[in-house]
């Protein structure tokens, strides 16, 4: 996947670097990267890229809302494992 397909996916969806970055469990450094060419996504990365560039755009953004609910979830449960 190129930088600039990359950069087009995620314009498809009208979604900010930040945002996609959230949804993938990156930083927004990372998806500019991606996009400027300066580093590779990962194969994880690219198939779900290359995933969401094959649906359609609804069920592309609830897929993205699920990946950032799953993120978020996954952060939370990380800090109560740290406290304990």
């Amino acid at each position: 996947m190129s930088p600039k397909q990359f950069k087009e996916i995620r314009e498809t969806f009208r979604l900010t670097q930040k945002e996609l970055a959230d949804c993938l469990g990156l930083t927004q450094k990372a998806v500019s990267h991606y996009e400027t060419g300066f580093r590779k996504p990962g194969a994880t990365v690219r198939v779900i890229m290359t995933m969401l560039s094959q649906l359609p755009h609804t069920q592309a953004k609830k897929l993205l809302a699920m990946m950032d609910e799953i993120a978020e979830n996954f952060s939370r449960n990380k800090i109560k494992s740290r406290s304990k």
